[in-house]
């Protein structure tokens, strides 16, 4: 299966996509804005890994995360950011 990480580059969304990649045979992709809160280095263990993807962006783009469900083929979408704000 893959699944998209929302503010993957976050405390929680990091710890969620190390196990994913670590402890199951599961695919990530992880969008994250990467503002305050957004730290690629904690991902350093699974950054060049087959498995993983990183997309830099904001779910507030409909546009993007629209392609990103059409290409990506995803089972399953959690939400770790640490903000979500719409204006």
């Amino acid at each position: 299966m893959k699944f998209l990480i929302t503010g993957g580059a976050g405390f929680i969304g990091s710890a969620v996509i190390r196990f994913l990649i670590d402890e199951t045979d599961h695919q990530v992709l992880n969008l994250d804005k990467l503002t305050y809160a957004g730290n690629l280095e904690s991902l350093a263990g699974v950054s060049g890994n087959s498995r993983y993807q990183f997309v830099q962006g904001d779910i507030c783009d409909r546009g993007l995360v629209s392609k990103l469900f059409a290409d990506s083929r995803l089972a399953a979408c959690g939400r770790s950011c640490a903000r979500y704000t719409k204006s």
